[in-house]
């Protein structure tokens, strides 16, 4: 089976989407659930598969607040953050 470059290979953790993370945990980027123009978009907004965030905010309705690199936050839609996959850090952002 040949894997495909645009999608690395998944961690051994068990991953769900960040949409389902609350306000407070901090999560590795496991795998990005969408075309080439989803993953650039978001590596240019310094998020790509292996980086940590953590969830600043995640209300029932609306973006989620995540703090990026420490000192940025970064708001997201719900449907982009469905596509992303994240799984425990084991390292805090």
């Amino acid at each position: 089976m040949q894997r495909n470059p645009a999608h690395p290979p998944i961690s051994t953790h068990p991953t769900t989407p960040l949409s389902t993370i609350a306000a407070g945990q901090t999560v590795e980027l496991a795998a990005i659930e969408g075309g080439r123009r989803l993953r650039k978009r978001l590596a240019d907004l310094g998020l790509s598969v292996g980086e940590r965030v953590r969830v600043v905010q995640n209300p029932p309705v609306g973006p989620l607040i995540l703090a990026v690199k420490e000192d940025a936050r970064l708001g997201i839609g719900r449907g982009m953050a469905r596509k992303i996959y994240v799984h425990p850090s084991e390292h805090h952002a």
